[in-house]
């Protein structure tokens, strides 16, 4: 008798167990996994912000984007300051752009992403700049006014516009530039949203081809 009360009570606490299992693998098959940032692809007649009407490309984000980002107006008009004040309408190739000029608009600390070749293979060098007193007077990166592709990392709350630096349109001299001009490199710039503003919190230049 014994020995069957022990045989339940073994097999009810197998039958527990298995069901306890059960319910957490159940219960981590329900989470869903981290949504990847999503890529806008603007057409050709948005693609130059300094040229394009300003309204019409808030209005593809606001479609492609559902609910809307908030402060898009705010946002196209930091784009533009930065893509059409430093470069007009045209692409300028590699140049030394003052970012001390937009103190006001840089959220920190600012990721500044670089791409050192060590021991003949690319890295990726991530440089933090906490004040504008750490940013150097001066720094390279591609300035030009088309924007290839707009992505929104939901998670992590940041939108980011990438610049090509196509070789149809480059317009620079220098060695830097035809090194642009042979690889489609291009200039990622990051946003991230504070008090409710856009400001700029990262830079990438990128010299390895993506066209």
């Amino acid at each position: 008798m014994m020995r069957l009360t022990r045989s339940a009570l073994c097999c009810a606490m197998a039958m527990a167990v298995l069901a306890l299992t059960g319910g957490a693998a159940a219960a981590r098959a329900k989470v869903p996994p981290a949504p990847s940032p999503q890529a806008l692809l603007l057409p050709a007649e948005l693609s130059n912000v300094c040229e394009a009407d300003p309204q019409a490309l808030q209005l593809a984000m606001a479609r492609h984007w559902q609910p809307s980002l908030n402060s898009l107006d705010q946002w196209t008009q930091l784009v533009r300051s930065f893509a059409c004040d430093l470069s007009g309408s045209r692409d300028l190739g590699w140049h030394r752009v003052p970012l001390r000029a937009y103190e006001s608009a840089i959220r920190y600390p600012l990721a500044w992403i670089e791409t050192e070749i060590r021991n003949g293979k690319p890295r990726r060098v991530i440089r933090t700049y906490y004040s504008a007193a750490q940013l150097p007077p001066k720094i390279d990166f591609w300035v030009g006014g088309h924007i290839e592709e707009i992505r929104y990392d939901k998670r992590l709350r940041r939108i980011e516009a990438r610049f090509p630096a196509a070789g149809s349109r480059a317009a620079g001299n220098g060695a830097a530039s035809a090194v642009a001009v042979t690889q489609c490199a291009s200039t990622t710039l990051q946003f991230r949203q504070q008090n409710g503003l856009w400001l700029l919190s990262g830079v990438e230049p990128n010299l390895e081809p993506h066209c």
